[in-house]
C-alpha cells in the first residue's frame, strides 16, 4: 500500500502497537479452565500434588522435555522424584474408549517431581507402573 492511499490517522485511535498492547492485555486477563488430571478408565487420583512430570526415555531429541500423568491413588506413596516409571505414550490407533483413545506403548521413564496441576489444557493419562520404588 502507498502512502497515497492510507488514510489520515485519527489521534484519539490507538496506534498499531497500542492495539497489540491491549489485545495481549486481554488475552493475559482471560480465565483458561485447565483440564483436570483423569486416571485410565477413572480410577482415583492422589489427594496430594496429583500430576507427575516425567521424563520418558524416549529416542528423538525433540521429544526430550517432561511430560504430564495423572497419579493414581494407589500408587502414591511410591510414585516420588527418581523412581522409574512406566506410562502409555503415543496416541495409539485401536483402543477408543468413550471418544478418547486409550492406545500408545508402554515406555519407561523418570518421575522428575510432583504438582498440584498441569499446564497441559488437555486430559492427562496415569501412570501406568512404578517399576523400582
Amino acid at each position: 500500500m502507498s502512502r497515497d492511499n492510507e488514510r489520515p490517522r485519527d489521534p484519539a485511535e490507538p496506534s498499531e502497537g497500542e492495539q497489540l498492547a491491549l489485545i495481549r492485555e486481554t488475552v493475559r486477563k482471560a480465565k483458561v479452565e485447565r483440564a483436570k488430571p483423569r486416571t485410565w478408565r477413572g480410577a482415583a487420583l492422589a489427594g496430594e500434588l496429583p500430576v507427575a512430570r516425567v521424563l520418558v526415555d524416549k529416542g528423538p531429541v525433540h521429544l526430550d522435555k517432561l511430560w504430564d500423568y495423572a497419579v493414581p491413588a494407589e500408587m502414591d506413596a511410591e510414585a516420588r522424584p527418581g523412581v522409574r516409571v512406566r506410562v502409555r505414550f503415543g496416541a495409539g490407533t485401536g483402543k477408543v474408549r468413550e471418544g478418547r483413545r486409550e492406545g500408545g506403548g508402554l515406555l519407561d521413564g523418570y518421575l522428575i517431581e510432583r504438582v498440584a496441576e498441569s499446564e497441559y489444557r488437555g486430559p492427562l493419562a496415569a501412570l501406568a507402573q512404578v517399576v523400582s520404588p
